[in-house]
């Protein structure tokens, strides 16, 4: 995802990703990268958790679905089904976030196995 249009001289570029960890927990890393005339300036990496439970006790759980890498339109759909899914801070029992063993887990994944390819389209990796 991106923001920014060609009159710009910036550009945010904007890679989702999820991890299910070892311990059951779903990450959702959120990398950012920021451009100005063509050239990364800056870049970095949200973590939270792909649940929340909700005041009312609701659960809101990221499920990893079939959507295939070459199907854009499913792609999309999945994403958005998650994204339009999150709700608001004001209705979360707990804000909570990975622990950073967590967040290195999935950060030291992304760059090893993601980060020179996220412009691809990929298959599930596992390791």
């Amino acid at each position: 995802m991106t923001s920014g249009d060609d009159t710009d001289d910036y550009e945010h570029k904007f890679y989702w990703s999820f991890y299910e960890l070892n311990n059951g927990k779903v990450i959702v890393l959120n990398h950012t990268e920021y451009w100005e005339n063509d050239k990364l300036v800056d870049n970095g990496f949200d973590y939270t958790y792909g649940s929340s439970e909700l005041k009312n006790g609701k659960i809101i759980k990221y499920e990893f679905g079939n959507a295939e890498p070459d199907d854009l339109n499913a792609m999309s759909e999945e994403f958005y089904d998650y994204f339009e899914s999150n709700p608001p801070i004001k209705d979360l029992k707990n804000l909570t976030y990975p622990t950073k063993q967590e967040e290195e887990c999935v950060e030291v994944f992304f760059k090893k196995q993601l980060m020179d390819r996220k412009d691809e389209k990929t298959n599930v990796t596992f390791l």
